[in-house]
């Protein structure tokens, strides 16, 4: 039984790795290469481009392992210069990486995070209700502090789960799916709100600042993106408690959140200076147009003061246990763009979805940008996605005449809509728990994503029309 098992599995990764090189195979020979629009080098970028897209969608080699690899494909197959697919090394997105990192190691390490979260659930009243809207509270107190995602899910699993079990609420039940339910949508709608929300923002707005040939401030992305991200944060966790109701008791609950609250004992000294660092950091933040400080070197900077002897939040065992390797899958995924743009890739892809799209207004195309995103989302991740279709898509916004921002936002709210765990890595880490029932949860996602299309009508595109 044992070895037809086995050869079932083996059977069906040679099958996978058979159709990533089949379909890229298979697609170079329908692309009709004529070396005027699209020569061989453009055709062995798109080539590449899928195989490693495969790859990823059918996890058979370490992401880290793929972003490494990717911009010497570019340079051995596609002649781009190793100045090109390495340029994003230059960009502000290494330091915003590793500078978040660090952050989010310091929340975690000194419990601040932790107490920010049960904090905001307890000032809610302690009701069922008053906690799941605590728990958007807090998301949106630790968002701009901690510009990792990943970060901010750990933080608010740890709360949710350490809750569930004071209350006895069971896995899959429906208390214990809505808590989690509530602190996925509340991390995730809440990314948006500002640039360093997560790296492929940052990417993102990078690729956009290239061919618009603008420098997009952390103030003025914020100015865009956070009042569209607040209000559909809010419709999303109101799904949440529209759909997943509970009866439980309202003192249970205040008296087990005020159990946890009271096991974090007073402040802690270095809660108290990683407390006053977060505020330098988003004062810094806010103000980079002022001090010309960007993003990313605000965060070093932050990142390098936490190790300071008076200071003490970071050390070498703490700076062990960060894991930076992520960082070379970001860097490798910005080649795609790096190298698409520089093999006029990008327009030729533009130039090909008029045959189809000959005019479309903003509200149209703004619709448009969130359909790609939320189908891009079963095949990539939203970094991969981010990667390979922010170049086109605002190429077209140019084309159409319509605001490239507006379809490049709306891109990205559909990268935040999703529906089964594999889609997005926050996705499967608050459902790898075990605390969320997945029927509820196909169920209150489905809802989010079809309710995010008359948000875009009514509320997001309107605004950017406006204040872009």
């Amino acid at each position: 039984m044992a070895q037809a098992v086995e050869k079932n599995i083996s059977l069906k990764l040679a099958v996978k790795w058979l159709a990533t090189f089949a379909v890229p195979a298979l697609l170079y020979f329908m692309l009709p290469i004529d070396e005027k629009e699209l020569t061989h080098h453009m055709a062995m970028f798109l080539v590449i481009t899928l195989w490693v897209v495969m790859i990823w969608a059918m996890d058979l080699i370490n992401d880290v392992a793929t972003g490494l690899m990717l911009p010497v494909l570019y340079m051995a197959f596609c002649a781009v210069p190793s100045k090109v697919v390495y340029g994003p090394w230059s960009s502000d997105v290494p330091n915003i990486v590793i500078g978040g990192f660090i952050l989010c190691k310091i929340l975690q390490e000194t419990g601040l995070g932790k107490r920010i979260g049960l904090a905001c659930m307890k000032a809610m009243g302690g009701s069922f209700m008053g906690t799941i809207w605590g728990i958007m509270i807090a998301a949106f107190i630790i968002n701009p502090l901690v510009p990792a995602i990943t970060g901010k899910a750990v933080i608010f699993c740890a709360i949710i789960v350490s809750l569930c079990e004071s209350l006895d609420f069971q896995k899959q039940s429906r208390e214990a799916t809505a808590l989690m339910l509530a602190g996925l949508v509340a991390v995730a709608s809440s990314k948006n709100c500002f640039l360093t929300g997560g790296g492929d923002l940052v990417m993102g707005m990078q690729l956009v600042d290239n061919i618009l040939q603008t420098k997009t401030s952390w103030l003025q992305y914020a100015s865009w993106a956070f009042v569209p991200a607040t209000v559909f944060a809010v419709l999303s966790v109101a799904v949440v408690a529209a759909v997943l109701p509970s009866k439980v008791k309202k003192e249970e609950l205040r008296a087990a959140l005020l159990v946890r609250y009271q096991e974090l004992g007073p402040m802690k000294l270095s809660e108290k200076i990683a407390a006053g660092l977060m505020i330098f950091t988003l004062v810094m933040l806010v103000t980079d147009k002022l001090h010309g400080f960007g993003a990313g070197m605000t965060l070093i900077l932050v990142a390098f003061i936490s190790f300071l002897p008076k200071v003490g939040l970071m050390n070498a065992d703490n700076l062990k246990k960060v894991n930076f390797t992520p960082l070379f899958f970001i860097m490798g995924c910005m080649a795609i763009g790096s190298a698409g743009n520089f093999l006029k890739v990008t327009n030729w892809l533009a130039g090909n979805l008029f045959v189809y799209i000959d005019s479309l207004s903003a509200y149209s195309a703004g619709v448009f940008g969130y359909l790609v995103g939320v189908v891009a989302n079963f095949l990539l991740t939203p970094l991969a996605a981010t990667a390979s279709l922010t170049s086109p898509l605002v190429e077209l916004g140019l084309e159409l005449g319509v605001e490239p921002k507006i379809i490049y936002l709306a891109f990205q709210i559909g990268l935040d809509n999703y529906i089964f765990p594999y889609e997005f890595a926050v996705v499967l880490l608050f459902y790898s728990f075990g605390y969320i029932h997945f029927g509820s949860m196909v169920k209150v996602l489905a809802i989010r994503m079809i309710m995010a299309i008359p948000f875009l009508l009514a509320v997001a595109i309107p605004y950017w029309k406006w204040i872009m």
